[in-house]
C-alpha cells in the first residue's frame, strides 16, 4: 500500500458521493472515499457517512492533482489504487489551487458498478505446509509466520492473443490428432516441482471431449478463427500452456497476508468489474528475516501452477521444500470435550491402529492380539508415546506434569526417565537460533521422573520441529533394553497426572477426560473417544493404562543345498548333474522362522539375470523348513548349462510407530549350477 503523506490543517476536501438508484429493501455497500496524488501516492482516507466525506490535505504552494476515488470498504486496512480502479471505483481528477482550502467534489456511481461490488468479493483460505519424510513416512508440517502473495494470472482471452501464430499451428496439429505422440516441452525452465507430470497432462488432455466445433476450427480455419475458439473452450488451453507455452503469462498481485501458527492464511480481494472471468490465482510465499525477504514458494513456469478457474472459497494447500520455509508444531483440530488428554499415537501410529485402543477393531480383538497393530505387528525398538493435552489443563487447572511408566503385564510398574526435549524457534540481531526447551524428567515435591506439560507458546517465538520423531516424543519406552527376545510378550505402559507441586490429580474431581483417536490419518481433524469406553476400559482410577504387545525376537533365514534325484550339490562348487533330457526335480529347501510368528519371507531364485516365477515365492513364515522345486527342465529354461542364485529375505513385522524394525532381518543366499551329467 502506499505510504500516507501527513496530514495537515490547511485543506478539507469535502466529498459528496451518491449511490444511483437504490431500490427499496436494497442493502448499498459501506462506501469509502481516497485521495492520491497524481503520482499514486495515498493522502487521506474516509468512510463516507450520510453521502459525504471529508479528507484532510497538506498545503501546496502550487496548483496539484489529486486523484479522487470512493469505493467499497476493505475487509482489512485500506485499498490502494491500483485495487480502487480494478474493482471499478468511481474516479475524479481535481486539480486543486493553492489558495484553496475547502474544496468539493460530487461523484455518482452507477448501480452497475456498485452492485458488482456487493458480489465480487472473493476470500481464499488456505494452508502452507512443508513435507518432510521421516522414516519413509511423509509428514506435513505447518508453516507459520509466513507471508503470502495472491495473484490474479491474466485470463485465456488476455493470454491467448500474444501467443505467436507458429506456435498455435503446433496446437492445431496435436488437436488434430491427440493419440499421436506429443513432442516435449521445448528447452527452457521448466516447473519446480511440477504439479502435473507430463504424461498426466497429456492424458488430462486426452481425456477432455473435444467440442466438435473446436475439432473444425483446428481443420480448417484460419488461425484468427481457430484462436477465438480456443478462447472460448479454455480447459482445452490450460493443459497445453503448460506443456508448450508456460512462461507465456502475466500476473497482477491482489491480496497479501500471514500464516497463522497453523499455517492458516485467508486472503480477500475484490475481482474486477471489467474481467467476466472467472479469477485464475498463482501464489508466492516469503519468510522475512531482518530486511531480507526469502522466497520460500515461487513454482515456475507460472502458466503450470495456475489455479485456473478458481472457486472462491475453496481451500488452497501450498507444499513447499524450501530449507529456509520455518516450521511449527502440527496442529490439527481435536474434537473432544474440555480439559482432555488425548493418547494420540505411537511413534506416529494412531492408537486407532492398535488393537485394545480401538473402536473400530474392538469386534476382532481378542486376549491373543490385543496390543498388536490391525495388521499383527508387534512393536519393538525404541518407543515413543505422543500425548497431546489441552491448554486448560495447565491455564485453568494447576496441572502441570505427566509421568508415564511401564512394566510387563503382572509385574511392578517402573518409571521412564529418559530427557524429553521440544524446540523453539526465535530471532536474535536478524539470526534464527533455535532453542531447547527440556520436558523433563524432573522432581517435583519428592516426586521423581516426571514431564512439563509444553506451555502453549515458549518463552519467545514459536514451537519449531527440527526433528519431528524427536518433537512429537513425549517419553522414550527403550523395548530392546526393557523387554529382550527371551521377554517379548504384553507389556503396559500408564499415563497419570500431577499438579504443580508435584500431587496427582484426581481427574474425575477436576472433570479430566482421557482420549483416544478414532482416525488413523492424524493429519487432519483428530476425532476421538472416550479411552474409559466399556469397550475399551483404558482408564483405571485416574490413570491411563494401555497394553502394547512388544517382541524384539530376530529372524533365521538359512538356505540349504540344493537336491537333485536326492544328491546335494556341494558346496565347494555348487553344480547339480542332471541326465539328457532329464525330467527330475531339482529341490530347494530354506528355513524362514520367526520364535513367535511375527514376520513375513520372501524366496527369489535367479537363473543368470532373470528372476524365476515359480518357484520364488513369499508369504508369512512357518514352522519348520519351507521347500520350492522345479524340474530341472524348467529352470534351465533352454539353457544346457545355467547358474542360479537362491536369495531368502526374512523380515521382521515389529515397529516402533515410525519404521518397521529392519534390523530385526535376515537374509540368506546360496548359488549352484545345473549341468549335464558328464
Amino acid at each position: 500500500m502506499a505510504a500516507r503523506a501527513t496530514k495537515g490543517d490547511g485543506v478539507r476536501l469535502q466529498i459528496n458521493a451518491e449511490l444511483l438508484h437504490v431500490e427499496s429493501g436494497e442493502q448499498p455497500p459501506d462506501l469509502v472515499a481516497y485521495a492520491f496524488s497524481s503520482g499514486g501516492q495515498l493522502l487521506d482516507s474516509a468512510p463516507v457517512e450520510k453521502g459525504v466525506a471529508t479528507l484532510s490535505l497538506d498545503k501546496s504552494d502550487n496548483p496539484r492533482g489529486v486523484r479522487v476515488l470512493v469505493g467499497p470498504q476493505a475487509e482489512e486496512g485500506e485499498f490502494n489504487l491500483i485495487d480502487l480502479r480494478r474493482i471499478g471505483a468511481a474516479e475524479r481528477l481535481l486539480r486543486l489551487d493553492a489558495k484553496e482550502v475547502s474544496p468539493k467534489v460530487r461523484l455518482e456511481i452507477a448501480p452497475e458498478s456498485w452492485r458488482l461490488w456487493l458480489f465480487r468479493r472473493c476470500c481464499v483460505p488456505g494452508t502452507l505446509l512443508k513435507r518432510v519424510v521421516t522414516g519413509g513416512i511423509p509428514l506435513d508440517l505447518p508453516v507459520c509466520h509466513a507471508t503470502v502473495e495472491v495473484y490474479e494470472v491474466d485470463p485465456i482471452h488476455i493470454i491467448l492473443p500474444r501467443i505467436p501464430d507458429l506456435e498455435l499451428e503446433r496446437w492445431r496439429d496435436i488437436l488434430i490428432k491427440p493419440e499421436r505422440p506429443i513432442p516435449p516441452i521445448p528447452p527452457g525452465p521448466q516447473p519446480d516441482p511440477p504439479p502435473f507430470e507430463r504424461e498426466e497432462l497429456i492424458q488430462q488432455l486426452r481425456s477432455i471431449e473435444m467440442p466438435a466445433s473446436l475439432q473444425l476450427a483446428a481443420r480448417v480455419a484460419s488461425i484468427d478463427n481457430f484462436r477465438l475458439e480456443l478462447i472460448r473452450n479454455p480447459r482445452i488451453v490450460w493443459p497445453l500452456l503448460c506443456l508448450f507455452y508456460p512462461r507465456f503469462v502475466r500476473m497482477t498481485k491482489i491480496c497479501e497476508t500471514t500464516t497463522d501458527e497453523c499455517g492458516k492464511f485467508r486472503c480477500c480481494f475484490w475481482r474486477s468489474i471489467f474481467n467476466p472471468d472467472t479469477p485464475d490465482l498463482y501464489f508466492k510465499a516469503y519468510r522475512t528475516i531482518g530486511f531480507f525477504k526469502i522466497p520460500i514458494y515461487a513454482p515456475t513456469p507460472v502458466g503450470c501452477h495456475t489455479r485456473w478457474n478458481y472457486r472462491c472459497g475453496t481451500e488452497v494447500v501450498l507444499y513447499t521444500t524450501s530449507p529456509w520455509a520455518r516450521t511449527c508444531a502440527p496442529c490439527p483440530p481435536v474434537e473432544a470435550p474440555n480439559n482432555w488428554v488425548l493418547v494420540m499415537a505411537i511413534g506416529n501410529l494412531s492408537l486407532a491402529s492398535i488393537r485394545g485402543a480401538s473402536l473400530d477393531l474392538d469386534p476382532t480383538t481378542n486376549a491373543g492380539n490385543r496390543g498388536l497393530t490391525g495388521g499383527g505387528a508387534p512393536f519393538g525398538g525404541l518407543l515413543r508415546p505422543r500425548i497431546e493435552f489441552d491448554n486448560s489443563l495447565r491455564d485453568s487447572l494447576g496441572v502441570k506434569y505427566y509421568r508415564v511408566q511401564w512394566r510387563k503385564v503382572g509385574g511392578t510398574f517402573q518409571s521412564l526417565d529418559r530427557a524429553v526435549n521440544r524446540h523453539y524457534a526465535h530471532e536474535v540481531g536478524g539470526d534464527v537460533v533455535i532453542d531447547q526447551y527440556p520436558l523433563g524428567p524432573t522432581t517435583v515435591g519428592g516426586t521423581p521422573n516426571l514431564y512439563e506439560i509444553p506451555p502453549a507458546m515458549p518463552p519467545t517465538g514459536q514451537w519449531s520441529f527440527p526433528n519431528v520423531v524427536e518433537d512429537t516424543a513425549s517419553a522414550y519406552f527403550p523395548t530392546a533394553d526393557f523387554a529382550p527376545p527371551a521377554e517379548a510378550g504384553k507389556y503396559e505402559l500408564k499415563i497419570d497426572l500431577f499438579d504443580s507441586a508435584g500431587n496427582p490429580v484426581d481427574i474425575g474431581a477436576l472433570g479430566i477426560h482421557f482420549r483416544v483417536p478414532n482416525v488413523e490419518d492424524l493429519s487432519g481433524t483428530i476425532t476421538t473417544e472416550d479411552a474409559a469406553h466399556p469397550s475399551l476400559n483404558l482408564v483405571s482410577g485416574n490413570s491411563f493404562v494401555m497394553t502394547l504387545h512388544v517382541d524384539n525376537s530376530p529372524c533365521t533365514a538359512s538356505v540349504a543345498a540344493p537336491t537333485i534325484a536326492g544328491t546335494p550339490a556341494s558346496d565347494e562348487c555348487g553344480v547339480l548333474e542332471y541326465t539328457p533330457a532329464s525330467l527330475e526335480t531339482v529341490v530347494m529347501n530354506y528355513e524362514a522362522s520367526h520364535p513367535n510368528g511375527f514376520a513375513t519371507f520372501a524366496f527369489e531364485l535367479y537363473r543368470g539375470a532373470n528372476k524365476l516365477t515359480p518357484p520364488s515365492t513369499s508369504g508369512a513364515v512357518g514352522a519348520g523348513m519351507h521347500t520350492a522345486s522345479g524340474t530341472a527342465t524348467d529352470l534351465l529354461g533352454g539353457c544346457s548349462v545355467a547358474g542360479f542364485a537362491e536369495h531368502l529375505h526374512v523380515y521382521a513385522m515389529a515397529t516402533n510407530g515410525w519404521s518397521r524394525q529392519s534390523q530385526l532381518d535376515a537374509h540368506d543366499v546360496r548359488a549352484f549350477v545345473l549341468a549335464p551329467k558328464a
